[in-house]
């Protein structure tokens, strides 16, 4: 189980802080979600925050853009050297174009799927892909709750598309990590399940083991 520790559910006012806890932990990534207040209602990180983490932090970075214009923050990210960059191809008309861009700059590209949104009508993009990402919540009121219904949607890109890494994000934690990782998913994006504890560390290997 590879693990991404999504800042968005960090601290605001400790942001340098919870990179700094996580400088020397075993991790794929430090996972930022930019969100536009168009795309999602909720607006988390700018250009400004991602260049502050990008240059502070040594661990790598994945990059989940929940916005309308994707092409014009993919542009903005090109300094700062992303090893992943996810993008919904719900928000825009032409994903091939985005998929493109984001390999142009070096990065690894993935979709990402909001809940409602079928696996199959971007199959045909699957080939030029690196990974796909499940959403397995969306904004509900309620601290984005766990849909169980996504496992079966992780199943599906693990029998249908072996090929590629399939990432599970929203809502992971102790009571249903097994599920995802028994479906197929290698990679979890973690939030509250690990910025609510006290100790990174524990909580990073107990959510492996």
């Amino acid at each position: 189980m590879i693990l991404h520790p999504s800042l968005a559910s960090a601290d605001p006012l400790w942001l340098g802080a919870a990179v700094d806890k996580l400088a020397n932990e075993n991790i794929g990534s430090l996972h930022l979600d930019i969100e536009d207040g168009n795309f999602i209602s909720n607006i988390t990180f700018g250009i400004k925050t991602i260049k502050a983490i990008s240059l502070t932090t040594k661990q790598a970075t994945s990059v989940h853009l929940m916005v309308s214009q994707p092409l014009v923050w993919i542009r903005e990210l090109i300094p700062f050297h992303p090893k992943w960059i996810f993008f919904h191809p719900e928000s825009v008309q032409n994903p091939s174009e985005i998929i493109t861009e984001i390999k142009n700059m070096g990065a690894k590209v993935g979709l990402s799927l909001n809940p409602a949104t079928p696996i199959a009508p971007y199959q045909y993009l699957y080939k030029t892909l690196d990974a796909v990402m499940i959403m397995t919540s969306e904004p509900d009121g309620q601290n984005q709750q766990f849909i169980p219904a996504m496992v079966d949607k992780i199943q599906q890109v693990a029998q249908l598309l072996p090929q590629l890494e399939c990432w599970a994000d929203g809502g992971v934690g102790f009571d249903n990590i097994s599920l995802l990782k028994a479906a197929g998913a290698k990679h979890l994006v973690v939030g509250r399940a690990l910025f609510s504890s006290e100790n990174s560390t524990l909580t990073l290997d107990q959510l492996r083991h």
